[in-house]
């Protein structure tokens, strides 16, 4: 029944330092603004969810439409099995404040810190504080420029949309 919640905004999960792993996410959402805290569920089966487990840290990463396959990557193939970033034309930059890398290519780089985790049936939800925040142009003072195509997961499977209504199918 969660399929009526879509569709929802996918953001890129990058885990890891040794070899950073890139996970797409739907279940992305803010909880706080003093401290400024968001969570992040991931699946307990997830090689991102060990990879958080053990640093204690992620980057959510705000990708555009124009990275539409390198998010069908990151939400298809394991970490654990291959080298996703080898099939991915995407730029890890090192993050102001975390071990863990941020995505030149991506329009927002929200860095966190794990300062809780809750067991939520099949998941695991993170709650990251953000220790800091790079940004692209299609950010104006903190806001999102909405003529940007923001990726939405239109439900299970390889449907998506954007903010502007455009149908999409990998």
């Amino acid at each position: 029944m969660l399929e009526y919640l879509y569709p929802l905004r996918t953001y890129l999960i990058v885990s890891g330092v040794e070899k950073p792993n890139i996970m797409a996410a739907d279940w992305v959402v803010p909880l706080s603004f003093n401290p400024q805290l968001l969570g992040v569920a991931v699946g307990r089966q997830r090689y991102t969810h060990k990879l958080i487990k053990e640093l204690g840290e992620f980057v959510v990463a705000v990708p555009t439409l124009e990275l539409l396959k390198e998010v069908w990557i990151a939400g298809t193939l394991s970490g654990a099995k291959e080298d996703k970033l080898a099939r991915m034309k995407l730029t890890l930059l090192k993050s102001k404040k975390v071990k863990v890398p941020s995505i030149k290519e991506c329009q927002a780089n929200l860095e966190c810190r794990v300062v809780k985790e809750l067991e939520v049936g099949d998941h695991t939800l993170f709650v990251g504080e953000i220790v800091d925040v790079t940004f692209g142009d299609a950010f104006i003072k903190g806001k999102p420029d909405l003529s940007y195509r923001y990726i939405m997961h239109a439900g299970f499977g390889n449907n998506f949309t954007t903010n502007t209504n455009e149908k999409f199918e990998i």
